[in-house]
């Protein structure tokens, strides 16, 4: 490897520390914001409601907090710690293998937390009226379990039966190996692509629905954030398909040569970090709730059981 490539996989490495740093201090400040109000309503004898936007606001927050601890536990400090030569020697055991694991099933998680949260808006336009879709029960018990479930389940075969969780030549940590096309395939379209789709069909539908509604009527405005809120769900969903372009740039190429060399992976867990940042940093846009509860009178809104 030469000094220039070894600079620039150093500096990719760094970059990725950084991001996943700030997400991880920017899930926490929410979190802490969001304990925070809860204790100030309880002490002052205020009703606090948690409502399904605040349980899918929180399961999202979580999902880029355990993602971005796993990613820099994993890749992030062991890669630097290569990088500089402070130790080389590292051995391929199942305890790493299986953090590899566990590291991309969260990945899909996030994105799938974040389809959860479209989900709900989605049913709230277009299916208004089936209550049993907006009770919070519903949620907590069964959706959001069944996302950990799912993932989980769809990535466990990479692990104990096609055994493609491997320690990376000439880095410091297992991974899924993108030497075999459909491997990778698959793998991106669980934590990725499915996700996308299902959100940008979910956009399809509001926007439909919201140009056949032509006259005013009661719960319009509604919708209408609704239909907001989706829409910058699906920017900031395009935004980290554009980041994965150089992924899939050096990718090809590589799978022309028949060479897979060390800045793919870099590059691949960059793209990573920048959609924790991406996601914790637009989550206040993306969920109104959160954001009530960051101002500084942000009390009401917990009391408020207009959901939004």
């Amino acid at each position: 490897m030469s000094n220039s490539t070894a600079i620039v996989d150093c500096t990719f490495n760094l970059i990725s520390l950084v991001l996943d740093t700030i997400a991880i201090f920017t899930c926490v400040i929410y979190l802490c914001a969001i304990v925070y109000r809860f204790i100030e309503v309880k002490y002052r004898r205020g009703h606090i409601i948690i409502d399904i936007p605040l349980i899918l606001t929180i399961n999202i927050i979580c999902a880029i907090l355990i993602k971005s601890t796993l990613q820099i536990i994993h890749v992030t400090v062991p890669t630097l710690i290569k990088d500089f030569q402070i130790m080389n020697n590292f051995q391929d055991v199942l305890c790493y293998r299986f953090r590899a694991y566990v590291l991309w099933s969260m990945v899909g998680v996030l994105y799938w937390s974040y389809t959860l949260l479209a989900f709900f808006r989605f049913t709230r336009v277009i299916y208004s009226t089936k209550r049993w879709l907006h009770r919070s029960s519903l949620y907590v018990y069964v959706l959001i379990p069944c996302q950990y479930i799912l993932v989980f389940i769809s990535l466990l075969p990479l692990l104990v039966i096609f055994n493609n969780i491997d320690l990376i030549p000439n880095e410091a940590y297992c991974t899924i190996v993108f030497s075999q096309f459909y491997f990778a395939l698959y793998e991106s379209s669980i934590t990725f692509s499915i996700p996308f789709s299902i959100v940008g069909i979910f956009y399809t539908f509001i926007v439909r629905k919201m140009r056949e509604t032509s006259a005013i009527r009661q719960g319009q405005e509604l919708d209408r954030r609704d239909y907001i809120v989706i829409r910058r769900m699906g920017l900031n969903m395009m935004l980290l398909s554009m980041m994965a372009l150089p992924f899939m740039i050096i990718y090809i190429k590589d799978i022309i040569q028949n060479h897979y060399e060390s800045i793919l992976y870099r590059v691949q867990w960059l793209s990573s970090s920048v959609g924790s940042g991406l996601f914790s940093i637009t989550l206040p846009f993306i969920t109104t709730r959160l954001r009530d509860i960051l101002k500084p009178n942000g009390i009401a809104p917990i009391n408020n059981q207009h959901m939004t």
